[in-house]
């Protein structure tokens, strides 16, 4: 029977086809390695050797709790001078250099048993004496043992450093030929074959396609203008004949960056590149937009006069040079521009040969802070080729940059343009200047230039002909210099904002002369660009000072004119005002006969009633009859309140305010004022709709329109007739005269007259200020004018139907109001009501007796009340006694208002709670005070407790 492969009896048999390892291991004294003698190797150690050594892949074991290295001939040559020493070793002691990277990944695999892989893993390995990161392909995987655990990691491990290196080499590459390409002002791109993908693109060629994203997509499919002029077939040509395609300003609808799309001239070389076998494996595209180019020879070829602004195109070429092999290579471009046929890669010197001799030191400086790795400066330079044997040359702008690995340039690459055609045109361009001075000088007027930073760069003799300053001086002090003290600071900051904006200047100007007298200019300057870029100003002044006099004086007796025009408006308005207030005074006057009588009758009543209670007082007790006496008087005094408050109002003296008002109330009410108004030749009626809708409006406005209104009417009707009072709710349309109403929702009150009506001449005119047909002294003709302004002001508007003969019926539209009247009231009351009992107020009023009964009301609803006859006894009142609540105040005393101790109270406790008491409501001195806190003579005691009520609520709650 043979002896089992892993038998320890033996080990010769193990390691038989372990080549040299194997030999070494047999070899090794295992005394002093942990591992100890072969013969004590556990089984799976030992099989797991006998597959490992013979391997013709990298393999080294890592054994036990130490990583004891064992590993076949494969690997030794991987850890270069560790071996041989490494065998039989813990791994820290020769791997110490990347202990710290291993460790934890062997750890992982003993511990949890699981497999760990990688690609082009990389370790720093000490090796040869030098140490270096190197690349592995790695596969660690357990070596189990009988009882489940683990008893070393097998590492199967292939070097791949060499393949990293020259991925990364190949990349580098790669990226350099991208910046190389990247600096030319010229469109490239590489189109890989078959299918002409785009494998490469530079920047300008991105630009060119409204910045795209090409690369790695076929040309047709990423580019599809490019089809326009068969440009595919083109391609397709190119790739099948393998000869090159030469387009020269050809257009193409090319897409910009703003989604938009343009005409570009192109021109292109589409080169293809061949393989060993002369297979086509790409086509290089190369070219340049010629758009400029080709637009400028077009205005050129317009005009003959135009500057010749447009450079010619010139081609570009590419340079490379390697600094470790001294060896400067360029595209069969580049030669030529140096007037040489394309040939091998030259020394720098042999390349510097090719300079003029006077720019070679300046050439030498700028390309040695390129390669200086402290300075690495951009090589951007323009100078001269060696003359030619006819003494020509070429001027040409080389640009350019270092490529560094480290601290170290390695290359430089970069791009050529031949400048000579713009060099020529600059030589032209300072002829031409020269010209512009001269002319400029000849000029009897200020003709200047400025720079980008808007400082002066010249001025003509103009300067010294008109202003008798220096040309020079002028250029040195620049323009604040010239201006008076007063302007520069103003004019400085003028300056910054022109040189942001660069947009045409235009105006006159007063400048400074040398002898301290002054100058008027008038200056036109405009912007001077150059492909794109702000040069500064352009500008021509001629001196106007002579027709600058002569507008001051015409502006004189335009302002001595319109002043004039100013007193001769305000005299009329004067006159208007004065026109008013007669009109009121007519109104007044058409009241007073009927207020009166109604006023004799209310006296009579109360008079007659008091007297006869006075004698029922005198005999007892108060009769049934006598308490009716009184109830008599009280509902006189309050039809004597409600003439009082209409008056008031036709006076103006009311707090006036829109609000939500029921026009149907509002007519009614106003038919007995009518009624005494008008006289009893005029019948009144009143036609109200069943539910109007809610209307906005001053009531007070209201009354005094219709009053107006029902005036006018009865003027219409000298010997007597009807006046109707109506109210409706009307959807309008479109209107059809100025003074109608927008269309919409309205509610409608019109005032008809059975009178004489209106032509349509006058009819036209009614609504113009001062216009009546009365005779004079019976009426201002503010009228109507007043009532048109009223009903535009409330959003409304006004309608006339008339006709000779058929009377007329003035309809005032009103605009329609959101909320009810009832809700109204209810918002503008919540809150009101509650009790006053057990409250402090403090009643002030200079009348002794009209006090006496404010202060005996407050009592009756339980009030503790304290009195005071003037506005210095309520303060005194007020300090002496804390617990004081409230104030009631009348508004009119003498020395010290109402208003006035509210104020100085409020200094002393700024949250007291004042009651305005008003017999007139002064609306001067009421304007700032809201409605809830006045209250109006004569009131009844219910109304001044809920208005207390109302106004202690919000101190309450505050408390609480």
């Amino acid at each position: 029977m043979n002896q089992p492969l892993t038998s320890a009896s033996d080990p010769t048999l193990l390691f038989a086809h372990g080549g040299e390892m194997g030999q070494r291991i047999l070899a090794h004294d295992w005394s002093s390695s942990p591992l100890g003698p072969i013969a004590g190797w556990p089984a799976e150690l030992r099989n797991a050797l006998a597959l490992a050594l013979p391997a013709r892949v990298e393999i080294v074991l890592f054994w036990g709790a130490d990583y004891v290295a064992l590993y076949n001939d494969a690997y030794a040559p991987t850890i270069g001078a560790k071996h041989p020493r490494a065998l039989g070793r813990p791994a820290h002691e020769s791997w110490s250099e990347l202990w710290d990277d291993l460790e934890p990944l062997l750890a992982h695999v003993r511990t949890s048993g699981e497999t760990f892989a990688a690609k082009d893993r990389p370790f720093y390995i000490e090796r040869g004496g030098l140490g270096e990161t190197v690349y592995f392909d790695v596969s660690y995987s357990p070596v189990p043992l009988a009882d489940g655990g683990v008893g070393g990691v097998l590492c199967i491990v292939s070097e791949t450093t060499a393949r990293v290196r020259a991925a990364r080499a190949m990349a580098e590459d790669r990226e350099r030929l991208r910046e190389m390409f990247d600096q030319a002002p010229g469109f490239i791109a590489v189109l890989r074959q078959p299918g002409h993908v785009v494998e490469l693109a530079n920047a300008s060629y991105r630009r060119l396609v409204g910045g795209r994203d090409v690369v790695g997509r076929a040309l047709a499919e990423a580019v599809p203008e490019v089809a326009q002029r068969g440009l595919i077939d083109k391609l397709d040509g190119v790739v099948a004949t393998r000869r090159p395609y030469r387009g020269t300003e050809v257009p193409l609808l090319l897409p910009r960056d703003d989604g938009g799309s343009e005409e570009r001239r192109l021109d292109f070389i589409l080169q293809p590149v061949t393989d060993a076998d002369g297979a086509v494996t790409a086509v290089f595209v190369e070219g340049t937009d010629v758009t400029e180019r080709h637009r400028a020879e077009s205005a050129l070829a317009l005009s003959r006069d135009s500057l010749e602004l447009a450079t010619e195109a010139g081609e570009i070429g590419t340079w490379d040079y390697d600094l470790a092999a001294d060896r400067f290579s360029c595209s069969p471009r580049t030669w030529a521009m140096y007037g040489i046929a394309p040939g091998p890669a030259q020394s720098l010197a042999e390349f510097a040969a090719l300079l003029h001799p006077e720019d070679r030191p300046r050439v030498r400086q700028a390309f040695l802070a390129t390669i200086d790795p402290a300075r690495r400066a951009r090589y951007d330079i323009e100078y001269r080729t060696c003359p030619a044997p006819d003494g020509s040359f070429r001027w040409l702008a080389v640009r350019g940059l270092g490529l560094f690995e480290g601290e170290r340039c390695v290359r430089a690459i970069g791009t050529v343009i031949d400048v000579t055609a713009r060099k020529r045109e600059a030589d032209a361009l300072r002829e031409s200047e020269a010209r512009f001075r001269m002319l400029a000088d000849s000029l009897p007027a200020l003709v200047w230039l400025t720079d980008a930073e808007l400082n002066l760069t010249f001025a003509s003799e103009g300067f010294r002909t008109i202003l008798g300053v220096a040309p020079d001086a002028v250029v040195a002090g620049g323009w604040l210099s010239l201006l008076p003290s007063e302007l520069r600071a103003s004019a400085a900051r003028r300056l910054v904002e022109r040189q942001r904006a660069r947009d045409p200047l235009s105006g006159d100007y007063r400048l400074l002369t040398r002898a301290a007298g002054e100058r008027w200019v008038h200056a036109e300057a405009r912007p001077r660009f150059l492909d794109g870029s702000f040069l500064g100003y352009v500008g021509c002044a001629i001196d106007v000072t002579e027709a600058h006099l002569a507008g001051e004086r015409l502006e004189a007796r335009v302002e001595e004119r319109t002043a004039e025009l100013t007193r001769q408006i305000a005299e009329r308005e004067k006159v208007e005002e004065t026109l008013h207030q007669l009109q009121r005074l007519e109104a007044v006057g058409q009241l007073t006969s009927g207020v009166a009588h109604d006023f004799n009758n209310l006296l009579t009543v109360v008079l007659g009633n008091v007297e006869m209670v006075s004698r029922a007082a005198a005999r007892g007790p108060l009769t049934p009859r006598a308490l009716e006496q009184l109830d008599h008087v009280r509902a006189a005094a309050e039809r004597g309140a409600t003439l009082t408050a209409q008056l008031l109002a036709f006076s103006r003296r009311q707090r006036l305010e829109a609000k939500v008002v029921d026009l149907n109330a509002a007519v009614t009410g106003l038919v007995p004022l009518l009624e005494s108004t008008l006289g009893r030749s005029i019948a009144i009626e009143a036609a109200v709709c069943a539910t109007p809708w809610p209307a906005m409006v001053d009531p007070t406005q209201l009354e005094l329109i219709l009053l107006n209104l029902a005036i006018n009417a009865r003027d219409a009707m000298p010997g007597g007739g009807t006046l109707r009072v109506s109210t409706a709710n009307v959807t309008l349309g479109a209107p059809v005269r100025p003074e109608e109403p927008s269309a919409g929702d309205y509610v409608r009150v019109a005032v008809s007259d059975t009178g004489t009506g209106m032509t349509p001449e006058v009819l036209a005119r009614a609504f113009e200020p001062f216009f009546t047909t009365k005779e004079v002294g019976k009426g201002s003709g503010l009228g109507l004018a007043q009532v048109f302004g009223f009903a535009k002001q409330s959003g409304g508007g006004v309608r006339i139907d008339t006709a000779p003969g058929e009377g007329t019926r003035v309809s005032v539209y009103l605009p329609r109001a959101t909320a009810a009247p009832e809700e109204a009231a209810r918002r503008e009351e919540r809150g009101a009501g509650g009790s006053v009992a057990g409250r402090r107020v403090l009643v002030l009023d200079d009348e002794d007796r009209v006090r006496e009964i404010t202060a005996a009301a407050l009592r009756d609803a339980g009030c503790g009340v304290v009195e005071a006859a003037d506005g210095t006894a309520a303060l005194d009142a007020l300090d002496a006694d804390p617990a004081i609540e409230a104030v009631v105040a009348d508004v009119a005393m003498p020395l010290m208002t109402g208003i006035e101790f509210a104020r100085r109270a409020r200094q002393r406790r700024p949250t007291l709670p004042v009651l305005f008491v008003t017999g007139y409501a002064d609306a001067e001195e009421l304007a700032d005070v809201p409605a809830p806190q006045v209250i109006r003579k004569p009131y009844t005691r219910a109304q001044l407790v809920e208005r207390l009520a109302a106004l202690l609520a919000p101190a309450e709650l505050s408390q609480g």
